[in-house]
């Protein structure tokens, strides 16, 4: 494929029939990461999607932007008149 580029360069791990603290530790902090998006308000598409890393970066921010404006919107909406005009 022509327009593929590489980003970074890491191995991946081989299978073993014992686990490494290295390969533990790593998946622990991968888990947690994935998990942790569920409980954000960042809005990515659900589905399976083939984008080049300009386009995944461009549909990351513009879930982010998108979450950002709900929380946004939700936190004015308990405000009270004068702090929703920009007046304290």
């Amino acid at each position: 494929m022509p327009n593929m580029k590489t980003v970074g360069h890491r191995k991946p791990h081989t299978i073993t029939l014992h686990a490494r603290a290295g390969a533990l530790e790593e998946f622990g902090r991968f888990n947690d990461a994935f998990h942790s998006l569920a409980r954000t308000r960042i809005l990515l598409p659900k589905g399976v999607f083939r984008l080049s890393h300009e386009e995944a970066d461009r549909q990351m921010t513009e879930g982010i932007a998108r979450g950002m404006a709900l929380l946004a919107a939700e936190h004015n909406q308990g405000a009270p008149d004068a702090t929703r005009q920009g007046k304290k």
